[in-house]
């Protein structure tokens, strides 16, 4: 292995362990000394390699997402499965709960992100979400907002609805029932999710029919 490519490696098995160790721990109870420790390099390196540590909690984040979606596409059957975008949008909820179900660190994880402020670089808070809503709106489109805007145009989803505010709403089901794993009300997170998706499912669909 040349210079190069040891870099490279190293660079992959800090951002794998990094990950693992905010979705357990927090990112913010999790340090780059802590990380370096885990992975037998030096603080030094993880600095030379991601700049700081706003640049470095950005990075996982970039790569825990491209993980996310490459698990979803494992649950998900496909496109070619389902004839309306409405069908494709229940599916992508399916697989997303299969992923809750799966990962529920995950949702915890994802919830810390669109919360978590950097303490020097106020500008880095905004790229957090930047990272989520542009790079991969753009370059992995977001399966469920795709079968929603999809719906719309073919019919099977009503049009009088806000797509960006429903698939926000089924974000804020999966992240925020995290928080309140402790306070059931008499449901279960997995209670709440479950039946945020069945109303979701019923308010968007267009039975009227389709000219």
């Amino acid at each position: 292995m040349n210079q190069s490519e040891e870099r490279q490696d190293n660079i992959q098995r800090v951002i794998e362990t990094a990950l693992d160790m905010f979705m357990e721990n927090g990112v913010a109870a999790t340090s780059m000394s802590q990380v370096a420790k885990k992975v037998n390099l030096s603080q030094m390196s993880l600095y030379r390699y991601f700049g700081n540590k706003e640049e470095f909690i950005l990075r996982i984040w970039k790569y825990a997402l491209t993980e996310f979606y490459r698990y979803f596409y494992e649950k998900y059957p496909g496109d070619g499965e389902f004839k309306t975008g409405y069908e494709r949008f229940v599916a992508c909820m399916g697989a997303y709960y299969s992923l809750y179900e799966e990962f529920p660190n995950w949702y915890k994880y994802t919830h810390e992100m669109f919360t978590y402020r950097f303490k020097r670089d106020e500008n880095a808070d905004c790229k957090i979400i930047n990272v989520f809503w542009n790079h991969y709106g753009k370059e992995i489109p977001i399966p469920a907002l795709k079968a929603l805007k999809d719906g719309v145009e073919d019919g099977s989803i009503r049009k009088d609805i806000n797509i960006y505010a429903i698939y926000q709403i089924l974000l804020n089901a999966y992240t925020g029932t995290t928080l309140y794993e402790n306070i059931s009300f008499g449901f279960s997170p997995e209670d709440t999710v479950r039946i945020t998706a069945s109303l979701i499912s019923k308010y968007i669909k267009n039975d009227q029919p389709v000219c």
